[in-house]
């Protein structure tokens, strides 16, 4: 290229020693030339862009495979052959990101922001990684960010109400949460369960979370967590037969979810439908043989049913796990004044007396009324 350029000079120099049609000929041949250098330049260049191109595409192929360490070779590659790439800061972000290294993922996603600060997407990531790190302040600064740039974008307002969520403060989180439904259609299911979770901290918000959990179960009638936390917002608010419906549902879903059985048990017993809560309570403490109140609480059906030998035995397996459980104590003294036992009873007051004083107190009381 260097020759090149000299030539040409030579040849605009020597245009004062030819006349017209030699002067004419070495202008063609001067300018044929400069346009040699130019398409030399351009070639150059555009290989440069496409091997830059092919280093950028192979980093996110081993990012699409989850292999994260290549991913980071990959994308570093890339900014070693142009450090100005603001993709491929943006990229060794993720892959950092993914390596749980989130120091050096925000300093990768800064550094591409200093490149392209009008890139939505690595303000998001931004976000996410103070997210996972605890800085929601800085999470939400940068989300914030994000949807000025992106007004639509649905992640971005979820994980804004999230993390105004982790700062207790639930009526920003209800707004953004709400903007991300509209964006998110398919994920409307996942962020009406979020918002009823947010209004279920929120004091006098239970119909609001109800109202959302609602919504949830219509989106995806699948989802057992829904049912249960609106199953017990039902049970909160003294609705049991709503109650009922909504851990059935939980077990239609999934019969081993946890405390589900136990949960519909003491429904039933609001209801004093006692044989339905022992049936319910015996499942309790077959799915979970060494839970003292699961055994207590059947216990406490047999007892309802007069039946009181089961009773007493269930109320000696929670001893059996807890020893120091008052209530069973405190139960089985019951029984015994009911069948006229009451040195029996006396025994359980005088264990209960170690254990709660105050429940020891009320036994006694009976005991002697």
């Amino acid at each position: 290229m260097t020759e090149n350029k000299k030539s040409i000079v030579k040849s605009s120099y020597n245009l004062v020693r030819f006349g017209p049609n030699g002067r004419k000929e070495l202008v063609v041949r001067g300018l044929n030339a400069l346009m040699d250098v130019k398409d030399a330049d351009f070639y150059f260049f555009k290989g440069e862009q496409h091997r830059i191109i092919g280093e950028l595409s192979e980093a996110i192929s081993y990012y699409k495979k989850r292999d994260y360490e290549k991913a980071r070779e990959a994308f570093k590659q890339a900014i070693r052959s142009n450090p100005d790439y603001a993709r491929a800061h943006y990229g060794l972000g993720l892959a950092y990101h993914e390596l749980e290294r989130y120091n050096e993922s925000t300093a990768a996603f800064r550094q591409a922001l200093l490149l392209d600060p009008e890139d939505a997407k690595t303000y998001y990531g931004l976000g996410i990684t103070y997210e996972l790190v605890g800085e929601h302040q800085k999470a939400i600064d940068n989300f914030e960010k994000a949807i000025q740039l992106q007004p639509d974008y649905g992640k971005a307002f979820y994980h804004l109400g999230m993390n105004y969520q982790k700062m207790e403060k639930y009526s920003e989180a209800v707004e953004d949460l709400d903007k991300a439904v509209n964006f998110l259609p398919d994920s409307a299911g996942e962020i009406y369960y979020t918002i009823g979770m947010v209004y279920r901290k929120m004091e006098n918000k239970e119909d609001a979370a109800i109202e959302n959990f609602k919504k949830a179960t219509q989106k995806n009638p699948q989802g057992a967590n829904v049912f249960f936390w609106l199953g017990w917002l039902y049970y909160k608010k003294g609705d049991y037969k709503k109650t009922i419906e909504a851990y059935q549902e939980v077990i239609r879903i999934n019969p081993d979810y946890t405390n589900i059985h136990y949960n519909l048990g003491w429904a039933y017993g609001e209801l004093k439908k006692y044989q339905e809560s022992l049936a319910a309570f015996k499942k309790a403490v077959k799915q979970n043989p060494e839970d003292a109140d699961f055994h207590y609480s059947l216990g406490w059906a047999h007892a309802q049913l007069k039946d009181y030998e089961k009773a007493i035995e269930a109320f000696k397996q929670v001893i059996r796990i807890k020893p120091d459980y008052p209530f069973a104590h405190y139960s089985m003294g019951m029984i015994h004044l009911v069948q006229r036992d009451k040195n029996a009873a006396l025994n359980e007051y005088k264990i209960l007396k170690d254990l709660d004083q105050k429940i020891a107190d009320k036994l006694f009381d009976m005991i002697y009324r």
